[in-house]
């Protein structure tokens, strides 16, 4: 049997339903809300290590060694396909309800590696924008001789083992020499490699030499920051 609604039973059942007094009230509630679920925002995301994490980034590349290994990534990025050519592997098949077409695989011929059109070129660029700049930076290395009759300072920071200034110096040079006048040393070095080389990294030499400068700007920036 269906309970008849009546005007005062429905005054009665509005009565019990608790309402804020004042719109005072309504924005008290709603600020409190806010503040919890602003609380609770902040506690998440300092649990999550987000913070953490960001501050360990930023000082591990607020390195002139990060600066040295950016760009020498940035320059093999270019060489490796002219010394590591890519080659045909497989093929995505179309997926019709996607709307997308056959989507052909390349990967780098790793059997290159078994062959001098790879190495020549590989250890030309290696021992001119690593080894040899490094070996210099090792024995030439402003950043000890700077401190040298100086009391260490507690907690200060120690010298680089390779300067990063002497580095950049030595890089420009020699790929200005070899890069940009070609210059082989009596046969020691092969002119197709150098040109294969010149020829794929972003801008050629000079593009080099740009990197070079770059990380030279940034060692004297942090040396007069260490002062």
């Amino acid at each position: 049997m269906a309970l008849a609604h009546t005007p005062a039973r429905a005054l009665s059942l509005a009565s019990r339903i608790p309402l804020p007094a004042t719109p005072a009230d309504v924005a008290e509630a709603v600020d409190r809300s806010t503040v919890a679920l602003r609380s609770h925002v902040a506690s998440v995301y300092k649990e999550s290590g987000i913070t953490e994490a960001t501050h360990a980034t930023r000082e591990t590349l607020s390195t002139v060694t990060s600066v040295l290994f950016a760009i020498s990534a940035f320059e093999l990025y270019f060489l490796r396909p002219e010394i590591l050519a890519d080659r045909y592997a497989f093929t995505i098949p179309a997926v019709t309800f996607l709307g997308t077409s056959d989507y052909p695989v390349f990967v780098p011929d790793m059997f290159l590696l078994l062959t001098s059109s790879f190495w020549s070129p590989a250890l030309l660029w290696a021992f001119t924008s690593t080894l040899l700049p490094s070996i210099v930076g090792y024995f030439v290395n402003m950043t000890t001789g700077s401190n040298q009759g100086r009391i260490p300072r507690r907690g200060g920071v120690p010298d680089a083992v390779v300067d990063p200034l002497t580095f950049s110096i030595v890089k420009a040079i020699i790929s200005f020499v070899i890069y940009g006048q070609g210059v082989t040393f009596g046969g020691w070095f092969n002119e197709v490699s150098i040109a294969r080389i010149n020829s794929a990294v972003y801008g050629g030499y000079k593009g080099i030499l740009t990197g070079a400068a770059i990380s030279g700007i940034f060692s004297i920036y942090d040396a007069v920051l260490k002062k």
